[in-house]
């Protein structure tokens, strides 16, 4: 079965509006990624959208119930708002994602995210530079700032900041409807399409992991949630 690799979508927003609002948040705490076994250096975010709309949670829920909503960053900012306007689909957690200078994001999978499993996470470069290798089984890009990008992250992926400054991203993961169906089919779009790829439940290990090493309650109660569902998976 073939399954779509990248694609990027006919949008480009515009960099300077996308800058000045980053610019404006300068002065709010980057929370650290929770996943601290795939980066070195510094990877943190800032949620727009969150569980509960939490202005200091970039958890990401592995249920599909999870409820969420605007933090106080989005609703502050006219130009983050009109570019999710953009996205005619149910929009969950969107986050700005900092990866500073000599950073590195190791090679990992994120389990059961893409188009075929029915949710797409879009990238949108806003501070980047030809520096900067984003890795996607083993093909890299040099994604332009205001392109609009799918990507399959249920590939192998990797980002290594060779530069001497930080890149930051704006990341939205949306549900698939038939607006998004009808987006990714237009004729004309640099896409690309590969054979599915295998996927065990290695990824889902390492998430609950990095949730117990947290030691919140919502982290422990997503842990245990998690496993639970492995193991029903599996018959324990």
């Amino acid at each position: 079965m073939l399954v779509l690799k990248y694609i990027r979508l006919p949008y480009t927003f515009d960099v300077k509006r996308l800058q000045q609002e980053v610019s404006l948040l300068t002065g709010e705490s980057w929370l650290f990624h929770y996943q601290t076994m795939h980066y070195e250096g510094e990877w943190s975010a800032i949620p727009l959208r969150s569980v509960g709309g939490r202005p200091d949670d970039v958890i990401i829920s592995p249920f599909e119930d999870a409820e969420y909503a605007d933090t106080i960053f989005l609703q502050r900012s006219n130009c983050f708002k009109e570019v999710l306007a953009t996205f005619q689909c149910p929009i969950k957690a969107v986050r700005l994602l900092k990866l500073n200078a000599g950073s590195v994001i190791k090679e990992h999978r994120d389990a059961e995210l893409c188009f075929e499993k029915g949710e797409v996470r879009i990238h949108i470069p806003i501070v980047t530079n030809d520096k900067v290798a984003f890795l996607l089984d083993n093909e890299k890009f040099n994604l332009r700032e205001g392109e609009c990008w799918y990507m399959n992250f249920n590939l192998p992926h990797a980002i290594n900041n060779n530069s001497n400054a930080a890149r930051i991203h704006l990341v939205i993961d949306a549900v698939v409807n038939e607006w998004v169906k009808n987006l990714f089919a237009q004729p004309g779009l640099h896409k690309k399409e590969i054979e599915e790829p295998g996927f065990g439940d290695d990824t889902k290990l390492q998430i609950i992991a990095q949730l117990r090493l947290l030691n919140t309650e919502t982290a422990n109660k997503l842990a245990e949630e998690m496993e639970a569902s492995i193991n029903q998976l599996s018959g324990v």
